[in-house]
């Protein structure tokens, strides 16, 4: 097979689990054949891009990776990209110690897979000099095929030519993504809608205004006096409240003459840019008093302390969610390294708690102590300018602990933290990074500042909107606080938040229901005063046989508790739509079965408006990208895989057809009609109490995507329909048929 030529960011991308054959379907990732080797790159690749070459003899069943490393291909992918990106910024390079690292010249041999896969497979891998920089991974051996890196080092081999084949398909990758919005649509394809809380219908101010529920335009026109807590469940339109009101005050403010400075904060830019182009799109003209932006973004228009651009270090991620998602698997790295090494000198001397979270070799527990860490290092150490060296662990342990804090009950319990803290600090040093959560400590040091609390009189905001709040950490909270202008008074700020998302969620999927750290929901928000709560009762999204339907799953959960300030009353819920088709069940005999019934239903559907296929069990994501290249495959459908939160910026105006994605994915987006697919089985015994939970939880995200149509898939060897949906049949919620018997 002819090497593959390829980058750091677009190894990431494919460690997500997209099928190989779904590379096309990605927004994200192109492919290209050269003359000599194949290319895949990600949209944000240049051609000073490290290039990452992997010599492919021998390879079969996977373009990517050995044949013998097929069970754990994302892990095996993610250590590669891992390896490629310390080779790009560290100097010189080392890796952790679980890796069991070997090196000669410019060689080095590690542990392809951080599972034992029998036979301890190890990457041979070369870092070479030169601008741009090449890595490349030359071969796979084993315990049964063993090679010196002396002896491999003193082979002779001919390097790929390969200088002219990248930078072509650098120039067709521009080309590609660049006519990704351009597109015009074919006979067969249909236009997604732009997304429910982006263009808003191309409506008017006005129009909005005439037709937004009660609840909304109760929240638009409360007075602006005190903070106040947006709450609604998915498809309700906060985001739309939260825009109209931001707009709102700036129109009032202008017909009595005054000034006023107003900020609408996300978590991410793919959120602030649907926001800024709804604001638009409400033919007003320019509104200069309302400024959008991801926390982030403020940090370095504020605060020289937190400076980026004249930093020496990298910024992990472009905004605070995909920072936290990197910041997350360094730790699981340093984790493995840490507990394969010295946590046998800690062990014996914590307490049974925490012994046993770190002594537990699930993987969901694993998850769940990678983010308490990551809430520990950034939101308690790293908020307190405490930084590894003379004195720093005294500093930490007498540090008085919150309720919401991860739980550590003794002096070595905060010791055996401080420790990872200080490797964590080590380890981003050492590949030139620093964390969003670093910056915004940097900024909360500034904001403290008497020179803060002078220029936040003309630089600081009289109102203060924020998406999602419910993503903010308790450091991002405290920043939050200090951006109003008005020092004498409490800041008014304005909070829209989902009552059935929790912040861990959103980055480890199962395993954030063995967080030891509160929820986000739960921490307090002291320092804003008097808080008005308001609930949005009406649903704008679907029909109310899809209502009824989510309410059903939604009541299957109750035991799920963030706390009083997140419950929903769903009885009070209602539909604004036309009543629609009721929901289907289709059940086949096997997981080939159900992916016929899914093609045939997307051949039965695809004209008849936009469609999605909403993936519940994550594990399942790369059968049903395989399924999403199959469908591509016909010059009839055209596909689209979204494999992060990140991917929806933009789909409404990008590519057209079927929508094949996580049911997590796919949250603010909308379709005439959602296919879910990919629910394991969920008998009782079958699954914990906590990913019973989880995947109801996404279930009821998945059926909420859908505007008309609903139809539910499932198969007999995956356990069949569960019961929450077998009682939905019994109450006339959704129809039961069957599928394929095959």
């Amino acid at each position: 097979m002819r090497p593959l030529v390829t980058t750091v960011a677009a190894l990431q991308e494919l460690a997500t689990g997209i099928a190989p054959g779904a590379v096309d379907t990605s927004m994200r990732l192109f492919e290209w054949p050269g003359e000599t080797v194949d290319v895949v790159l990600t949209s944000s690749d240049t051609v000073e891009e490290t290039r990452v070459i992997v010599v492919r003899d021998g390879f079969a069943a996977d373009p990517v990776i050995p044949d013998g490393l097929q069970r754990h291909r994302r892990e095996v992918i993610g250590r590669m990209a891992s390896f490629a990106g310390r080779a790009q910024n560290q100097a010189p390079l080392t890796l952790p110690r679980a890796w069991r690292q070997y090196k000669f010249d410019n060689f080095m041999a590690f542990h392809a897979s951080p599972h034992n896969d029998g036979s301890i497979t190890r990457w041979i891998a070369e870092v070479r000099s030169g601008k741009p920089a090449d890595v490349i991974f030359w071969e796979a051996t084993n315990s049964d095929n063993k090679t010196s890196l002396s002896e491999f080092a003193s082979r002779r081999r001919v390097s790929p030519r390969i200088d002219e084949d990248w930078a072509s398909a650098v120039r067709a990758a521009e080309s590609h993504f660049a006519n990704l919005e351009r597109a015009e649509p074919s006979d067969v394809e249909i236009a997604l809608p732009e997304l429910d809380r982006s263009a808003m219908k191309g409506w008017s101010y006005d129009t909005w205004m005439g037709v937004v529920s009660d609840d909304q335009r109760a929240f638009i026109e409360a007075p602006t006096d005190k903070a106040i807590r947006l709450r609604g469940p998915a498809g309700s339109g906060k985001t739309l409240a939260l825009t109209l009101k931001a707009v709102n005050e700036a129109l009032r403010a202008r017909q009595s003459g005054k000034e006023i400075r107003i900020l609408m904060v996300t978590h991410g830019w793919s959120l602030a840019s649907e926001i800024s182009d709804s604001k638009d799109a409400l033919g007003l003209g320019p509104l200069p008093e309302i400024e959008v932006f991801p926390l982030l973004e403020i940090a370095s228009a504020i605060s020289p302390g937190a400076g980026m651009e004249s930093s020496p270090y990298k910024l992990i991620g472009n905004d605070s969610f995909s920072g936290k998602q990197a910041q997350i698997d360094q730790i699981l790295e340093l984790l493995q390294d840490f507990i394969e090494g010295d946590w046998l000198t800690y062990r014996s001397r914590v307490s049974p708690p925490l012994r046993a979270r770190f002594d537990s070799e699930e993987v969901d527990d694993r998850f769940a102590l990678a983010w308490d860490l990551l809430v520990e290092f950034g939101s308690v150490i790293g908020a307190a300018a405490i930084f590894p060296g003379a004195g720093s662990e005294s500093r930490y342990t007498s540090l008085e602990r919150a309720t919401w804090m991860l739980p550590l009950q003794t002096r070595d319990d905060l010791r055996v933290v401080f420790d990872l803290y200080t490797r964590y600090m080590e380890n981003l040093d050492a590949q030139g990074l620093w964390t969003s959560d670093q910056v915004l400590a940097d900024l909360l040091n500034d904001l403290q500042k008497h020179s803060w609390n002078r220029a936040r009189r003309t630089e600081g905001y009289d109102l203060i909107f924020v998406d999602e709040f419910h993503l903010f950490n308790p450091l991002e909270r405290q920043v939050l606080h200090y951006l109003s202008r008005d020092v004498s008074n409490y800041p008014r700020i304005f909070m829209a938040l989902d009552p059935r998302q929790s912040p861990s969620e959103a980055f480890i999927g199962l395993a954030s229901d063995e967080t030891h750290s509160t929820s986000a929901g739960e921490v307090s928000e002291g320092g804003m005063g008097d808080i008005a709560n308001f609930e949005l009762n009406t649903v704008h999204r679907y029909t109310p046989q899809i209502l009824h339907l989510v309410k059903h799953v939604h009541h299957e959960f109750p035991t799920l508790d963030l706390g009083a300030d997140w419950n929903v009353d769903f009885s009070a819920v209602e539909s604004g739509q036309e009543d629609g088709p009721l929901p289907r069940l289709t059940i086949a005999a096997s997981p080939s079965g159900e992916e016929d019934d899914i093609v045939k239903a997307v051949h039965d559907r695809y004209h008849a408006g936009t469609m999605a296929l909403a993936i519940v069990d994550t594990r399942q994501w790369r059968r049903f990208s395989e399924l999403a290249a199959r469908i591509n495959g016909s010059p009839k459908f055209h596909v689209v895989t979204i494999s992060g939160r990140t991917d929806d910026e933009g789909l409404g105006y990008r590519k057209r057809g079927l929508v094949v994605g996580l049911a997590e994915y796919l949250a603010g987006l909308q379709f005439d009609t959602v296919l879910v697919a990919g629910i394991p089985d969920m008998q009782i015994g079958s699954r914990s109490p906590s990913e019973q939970t989880r995947l109801l939880s996404l279930l009821y995200l998945a059926l909420s995507r859908a505007e008309n149509g609903v139809q539910v898939f499932v198969n007999d060897e995956d356990g069949g329909a569960p019961e929450v949906l077998q009682r939905a049949v019994v109450n006339g919620l959704i129809k039961s048929e069957r599928g394929s018997l095959t």
